[in-house]
């Protein structure tokens, strides 16, 4: 049942020593605590009964000296674990949060955002709260348990069948409520992921939600969320609030029921002593106790166990892009960036493990070292996944992409990304300054280099003119600036690392066509000539480049500069009429309109 749970154990490596210490203590007190009883029947009869102060005083002593030694054992056992649980807490969260950088895009399809923040923070503390918990219960209540059972059978053998009966009667309880608690925790968990992700989602959109009035709206999705995770969590919580009083109820019972068959004993002239009852009160409590203390660990184990396993499954799930055992650097000084795709398709694949339709369909194409390529298509013809495939942000399902002939997949992803760089649709940008965001590929850069990227990609004007200018502040995801220069400050980002190929994935959508024309005049001055790449639905974005791949349907159905497929191709036509034709090429002469 507690599976995962161990397994986390396993994992944690950091200040171990702390754990077999605590482990030690509770040995201690766990020994004291016996000792101590023990002591009770000579009390009682040597001491109480027999009238003897002296031998009473002495008892009296030692038991005084176990009840100490006992208290601080205990004590330094529970600091022990608070640390480890700690330390245990910090490592599993920072061994998660370093596995979710080695995900590949594939990954984070399949497991949100709003998902792995459950499990780096909920779903870890669940499993710090169950280690201290049991760590402090784990060398305990076995001990007292067999112990306390070895010396009933000694001292007093006539009213073992008690404390079978009562023992009998706890693992019964726990055996009818533990399961139920286990699968409500588990539906809990999945609950709060729902929630999570409705709550980021909101936050992250508030501006959408504010500009269409649907605040209601929001609200009573997050309402109706947070109902569907407290059904399951109300279903734990009352068996769980139900669970240690009906204990405790039963060690009392258990208590009156040992004081009602030992009396009856010495009553009946059986033989057994008023100590010798005494005595077996005193066990029957060092057993009901640890089951006591049961009562409340065993939830929260179940709970610590549910979220172990959401956090394995997050920790245990591997890049789906991986490097080759056999994978070689390229030195970025020979790189000279020709690009080829050879018979390539791709398809996205779902959590499931069946793929989607296929995105891209047999693409062939050769992209020349220092050429300015163009992939022009409508939205969801391909043209993101297929610039996706030459970082290896995912891998091609057939076909290779070869850089100036080796295949990428022979590239470690850490050289191949410092040779191609990238600036995505989405101009996200870190809370910081401008300055520690324009060098986050390359932090060692020279400051000249990121303000020479920064005058080619039209940031620099407007850098400058703030009074902090690159020591300026930027806020969460660069909400303090513009969207067109958010998407010029990633231009900029992208430029400052200088690598051999930079790809542009449709990120002058939110630039007017004057600083459009002038970021892709001045980039291939600042990058010497590299291979660009720019992936657009604008014919304005790549109507003055070398050569342009027209994309429809994740095939590749024409190619050609400008003029070529101005006056080839019947699709290129129509987006040129649809965009900038204005009615212009409508019955003229298409080198005419050219």
């Amino acid at each position: 049942m507690v599976k995962s749970f161990g397994k986390i154990f396993s994992i944690v490596k950091l200040h171990k020593w702390r754990f077999f210490l605590s482990q030690v203590m509770m040995f201690v007190a766990a020994f004291a605590t016996v000792s101590y009883s023990t002591l009770i029947t000579p009390l009682v009869n040597q001491g109480m009964v027999a009238g003897d102060v002296e031998a009473a005083l002495d008892i009296g002593l030692n038991m005084m000296g176990l009840a100490v030694i006992m208290g601080v054992s205990m004590a330094i056992a529970a600091s022990q674990a608070v640390f480890f649980a700690q330390g245990a807490s910090y490592m599993v969260r920072k061994l998660l949060y370093e596995k979710t950088q080695a995900y590949s895009f594939e990954n984070f399809d399949h497991l949100s955002t709003g998902k792995l923040m459950v499990r780096l923070n909920a779903d870890t503390i669940n499993v710090q709260n169950a280690m201290q918990q049991s760590i402090m219960l784990g060398a305990y209540a076995p001990f007292m348990l067999l112990i306390t059972i070895l010396l009933a059978i000694k001292n007093t053998p006539d009213l073992v069948w008690v404390l079978i009966i009562v023992v009998f009667v706890v693992l019964s309880l726990m055996w009818w409520l533990i399961p139920p608690i286990a699968r409500a925790y588990r539906k809990r968990q999945e609950r709060l992921d729902d929630l999570n992700n409705t709550l980021q989602e909101n936050l992250t959109g508030i501006s959408v939600v504010k500009a269409f009035v649907r605040e209601e709206y929001e609200v009573e999705k997050f309402t109706r969320n947070a109902t569907n995770l407290r059904v399951p969590a109300l279903q734990a919580a009352w068996r769980v609030a139900f669970f240690s009083p009906l204990l405790t109820g039963v060690s009392q019972l258990s208590i009156i029921f040992s004081m009602w068959a030992g009396g009856s004993n010495v009553l009946s002239g059986s033989g057994m002593s008023v100590g010798q009852v005494s005595t077996f009160n005193s066990y029957m409590a060092m057993i009901v106790a640890p089951l006591a203390m049961m009562a409340i660990v065993i939830p929260l184990v179940l709970r610590g166990d549910v979220s172990a396993k959401r956090i394995l499954e997050a920790y245990d799930a591997e890049p789906t892009v991986q490097d080759k055992e056999e994978a070689k650097e390229m030195n970025m000084e020979k790189v000279k960036g020709e690009i080829r795709f050879e018979n390539v398709s791709f398809a996205f694949r779902r959590p499931d493990g069946k793929f989607d339709p296929p995105a891209l369909k047999n693409i062939n194409l050769t992209i020349k070292a220092g050429q300015q390529v163009g992939i022009l298509g409508a939205t969801g013809s391909g043209k993101s996944a297929l610039v996706n495939l030459i970082p290896r942000f995912y891998d091609a399902t057939e076909g290779r992409i070869t850089l100036d002939g080796v295949d990428v997949r022979d590239i470690p992803q850490e050289n191949l990304r410092k040779i191609i760089g990238i600036a995505l649709q989405e101009a996200v940008l870190f809370q910081g300054d401008v300055r520690v965001n324009l060098k986050f590929g390359s932090p060692k850069v020279d400051d000249d280099v990121m303000i020479d990227a920064a005058k080619a990609a039209d940031s620099y004007g407007f850098v400058s003119n703030i009074p902090e200018e690159w020591s300026a502040p930027v806020a969460r995801r660069g909400y303090n600036f513009s969207g067109g220069q958010r998407q010029r400050l990633s231009i900029t980002r992208a430029l400052t690392a200088q690598p051999k190929v930079i790809i542009l994935d449709d990120s002058t959508s939110a630039l007017d066509a004057s600083t459009e024309g002038r970021v892709q005049s001045a980039i291939p001055k600042f990058m010497n000539n590299a291979t660009t790449i720019y992936v657009a639905q604008r014919i304005s974005a790549v109507i003055d480049l070398d050569h342009i791949y027209l994309l429809e349907n994740g095939e590749i159905v024409a190619e050609g500069n400008h003029e070529e497929l101005l006056e080839s191709n019947p699709l290129y036509q129509e987006i040129y009429e649809s965009q900038l034709g204005g009615g212009v090429t409508k019955g003229l002469d298409l080198e005419e309109a050219v």
